[in-house]
This record gives structure tokens, sequence and C-alpha cells, in this order.
């Protein structure tokens, strides 16, 4: 027979497992709480959009950092454009080429073709407008900001060159120049080939100046004499880049003193490399350098979704905020900065005037690479 448990008998349930239970049942009530409100802000968030656009935005060296910062920045706003989401995607390519490449409806360009452009040089732009100036109809006629070229020295040396000038470097360089730099050297200038190394070119075209005119060809062939001499007085073996001259110079090699080097990218290489005991003099004269030009593209493969996305970004770069990502990049903001804008520490000193001089392009680069022996690699 069955054996049967008496009612008398019977055991209840532990008290643990009833607390257990609910533990349970608590904190699955508090996880799905969690997501329902997690997934209604993204849902909030994304409630007034009806698709989703990459906008492309392409980019020359200069600009490059600067804007992938400042695209970082937009994109955590949640921006749309004709209530379609919006994020960014940018691609560096040299001015030129880029020119060269929306030239031609983008048929001999690499990748999306860009809705919005960024040049550093205005030549890059005047390229482009000779052949479609409809396709940059409507852009600022003055860039977002910009950044000189500068001779980078040992900080010990920089105080003999408080009063140096681009026109007087040929005669201040070299082993018979007239610079004396601390424990008796020589201000010996590296130039490392201007085609490929655009602060090369940038100084040259400073030392050439007249005036506030961009140097064209022919003043570099009639200087050609000039510029030989201050390439021979350098060092026997010119550095293949800007970088490398750099490491060179802070490591006390290559038998040279100073490297012309967008102030940009002097700050960017003291920051990467701590302890590096490299300055900036600003020779006095009309100087070359970056210019940032925020130009929106009006082709046929920029829809009005696309044209207004571009018009946000850019309305973004000249807010404060955007403006804070060009300062966080030791760029020289064009016109005053907002009161909000605050420089970090190790940032360039930006109190020396610059007389802007533009910069001449590729054609006086090329003549210039030819002029000092160097071979242009395009």
């Amino acid at each position: 027979m069955a054996r049967h448990t008496s009612d008398g008998s019977r055991r209840g349930l532990a008290p643990w497992v009833i607390v257990t239970a609910i533990a349970v049942v608590v904190i699955a009530g508090a996880t799905t709480a969690y997501l329902l409100i997690v997934n209604g802000a993204d849902d909030q968030a994304s409630a007034g959009c009806t698709g989703q656009v990459v906008l492309p935005i392409t980019t020359s060296a200069g600009s490059t950092a600067a804007i992938r910062s400042a695209a970082d920045g937009f994109d955590a706003t949640a921006p749309s454009a004709r209530s379609t989401c919006v994020t960014t995607e940018v691609t560096e390519m040299a001015g030129d080429r880029a020119a060269q490449a929306l030239a031609s409806s983008w048929l001999t360009g690499p990748g999306t073709a860009p809705s919005l452009w960024v040049p550093t040089s205005e030549a890059d732009l005047a390229a482009l407008e000779s052949t479609n100036s409809a396709m940059t109809a409507g852009r600022d006629p003055d860039p977002m900001a910009g950044s000189p070229v500068v001779l980078a020295v040992r900080g010990q040396d920089a105080p003999a060159l408080s009063t140096l000038s681009w026109a007087s470097l040929p005669n201040a360089a070299g082993p018979a120049g007239s610079a004396v730099l601390a424990a008796g050297d020589k201000l010996i200038v590296a130039l490392p080939e201007p085609v490929a190394n655009r602060a090369t070119s940038y100084a040259l075209q400073s030392v050439l100046a007249t005036g506030t005119t961009a140097v064209d060809p022919a003043a570099v062939t009639a200087a050609t004499a000039q510029l030989d001499a201050l390439a021979k007085a350098g060092p026997p073996i010119q550095p293949a880049t800007t970088t490398d001259a750099l490491t060179q110079l802070a490591g006390g090699q290559g038998g040279f003193t100073a490297v012309p080097v967008v102030e940009s990218e002097l700050a960017a290489f003291t920051a990467a490399n701590l302890g590096t005991n490299l300055v900036a003099v600003h020779p006095a004269g009309p100087t070359a350098g970056d210019e940032l030009y925020g130009v929106p593209l009006t082709a046929q493969w920029v829809t009005p979704t696309l044209r207004e996305a571009a018009a946000g970004f850019l309305a973004y770069l000249r807010s404060p905020a955007g403006q804070q990502f060009l300062v966080d990049s030791d760029l020289r903001l064009t016109g005053s900065a907002p009161a909000t804008v605050t420089t970090h520490a190790g940032a360039p000193d930006t109190s020396a005037e610059i007389q802007d001089l533009p910069d001449g392009g590729p054609a006086v680069a090329t003549a210039l690479a030819q002029a000092i022996g160097a071979t242009s690699t395009g």
C-alpha cells in the first residue's frame, strides 16, 4: 500500500527559498525597468529620424586632426538633416589631388565623393574654381583657422634668432652665416623635399616674398641661385620628411640646427615626445602656412539632405564648441576667439603677429624642389 503523509506531518517551504524568489523577482523587475528606460531614451533621440545618412568630408593634411575631432563632437550631438540622422566620415586627401578629382566630378577620386571639403590652401580652391566655379559657389571666402610655418630650434638657440626675418634667412644660415647660436653653433636649416613636405615649401616661399601676394613659379626661377646656396649651406644629407628632421634635431643629429615646420605640427610633435627641447621661432615678414577653408560642395552627388548636413557641420565648427576643437588642435582662429574657448597647457604661443602670405600651390612647390636640387615626388 502506498504511503501517505498526514497533514500533521507535512513540511512547509524553507524561509530562504522564499527570500531568494522575491530577490530574483525584484532584480528582474529592476533590469526590465532599466532596459525600458534606456531603450526609451534611444527611441526618443531618434524619434525624429526617418533614416540615416553619412556626411563624407575630405580634408587636407593640415586640417585632418582638427576636423576629425570636431566631427566626433558633432556626431555626439545626434545631428539630423531633413528628418534624417547624420553621422560623419572624414577622409584625408592631398589638396591638389582632391581639386583634380572634384574637377572630374570625382571620376578620378577614390571612395565616396565628398559633400564637404576642407582644404588648407587657397591655391587648391583656385585650381578647382578655375574649371568649375559653381561647385564651390556660396563658400566663405575667408579661412576658419590657420597655422603659419615656423623654424623649430633648440630652446637654448631661440634667443639668438629673435630678430631673424625670412628675407634674411639665406644670409644668416650656413657655416659662413651671420647667426651665431648657443655654444658657438651656426644656423643651419634642414630642407626636406618641398613637394612632399609643405613646411619646406612654405618657408622658401616666405624667403622669396616681396609682399602679401603669393609667390609664383617665375619668382622661384629668378631666385634659383639664392635658393640653391641656401640648400647647399644645409646638411650634406637632407632628411626625407619634416618629422624625420624634427626627430634628428631633437636628438642632436643630422648636422643642422633648424627645421621649417607648421606651428600646429610642431606642437603635436612636442606633445607626442615629452621632454623634447624644441621651440618655435617666428621670423618676421610675410609668412605662408596652412589656411583651413570650409567648403560645402554643389555637385550632382550632393543631395538636399547632405547639403543641409554639411551646413549643420559648418555651423557647428563656427560655434564655441567647434572652435574649441580647432584651438585644441593648436590652430589659430580667424578673428577673435569666443570667451568660452580656452587654450591647453603646452599650446603654441600665438602672441606673435603673423603677416599672412597665400600659398603658391603645387606648381610653386615643384619649382622650389627643382631650385634646391631636391627630387620632386609629386
